[in-house]
């Protein structure tokens, strides 16, 4: 059994340069890649994934690091940039790990034993790590198969900040009856930063505004019960570059 990380960035390189190192040296205690999209980063990611390759040739050479990109997107699409990046993923489990998430040791451990007892379930993270800090809840991982009966995140949300999270793990569990598995607090590491960070490269850039919409939305799906998304269209999609190969 594989895990796939599934990382993306757009303008975080502030954050990804404290997380990633770390990131590729916890995810290796099991069998797992990284995958990192960046996002159309005008703020010299894949520059310094560039000028970072000597350190990272072990991790790509072995299959552990992947970097993929895209020129195209002007604002950050939640949904739809993570989408591009679990459609990438190789792994039989797909975990979502944003840019200013550590992977805590243990944590590669305790996803591949529990899906390893049952397939049917999904991890959940709850919103806060042991110090307080917000921005943890997007750490979900499920199996491919399960993202992939619900066509992965509701690109619908394409305006701003809020709940492209809860609405996939919502769709995921109920269409396809998983159970919970909790995934404990202590397995949660995020850097602290405010909402006019968290919101920077949206569209909308009104936090509140664009949760309302989202909670809507999810409002709606649980009254129509319409877990699957992104219905006829062409859902994660972009044209990549991926290790710099065009």
């Amino acid at each position: 059994m594989k895990i796939s990380f599934c990382t993306t960035c757009m303008n975080r390189l502030h954050h990804l340069v404290n997380t990633l190192p770390s990131n590729l040296q916890v995810a290796s205690s099991i069998n797992s890649e990284i995958v990192l999209l960046d996002y159309g980063s005008t703020d010299g990611l894949a520059e310094w994934v560039w000028n970072s390759w000597g350190q990272l040739q072990s991790f790509v050479q072995s299959g552990r690091f992947r970097f993929i990109r895209t020129d195209e997107p002007k604002y950050f699409w939640a949904a739809h940039a993570k989408n591009v990046t679990h459609r990438a993923a190789t792994g039989d489990i797909l975990c979502n790990l944003d840019a200013d998430n550590y992977l805590v040791p243990g944590y590669p451990e305790f996803l591949y034993n529990s899906f390893s007892e049952d397939r049917k379930i999904i991890v959940p993270s709850s919103p806060k790590d042991p110090d307080g800090n917000n921005g943890t809840c997007g750490k979900i991982a499920v199996t491919k198969e399960s993202f992939y009966s619900v066509n992965g995140y509701d690109e619908s949300q394409d305006q701003g900040w809020g709940w492209d999270d809860t609405n996939f793990q919502f769709r995921a569990r109920m269409h396809n009856n998983l159970r919970i598995v909790p995934c404990s607090i202590c397995f949660n590491k995020v850097i602290s930063h405010s909402n006019d960070e968290r919101v920077a490269n949206y569209r909308n850039k009104n936090i509140i505004e664009t949760e309302d919409m989202s909670v809507a939305n999810l409002k709606l799906i649980d009254e129509q019960k319409r877990y699957v998304a992104n219905v006829g269209k062409d859902w994660g999609q972009a044209n990549l570059v991926e290790n710099f190969s065009y």
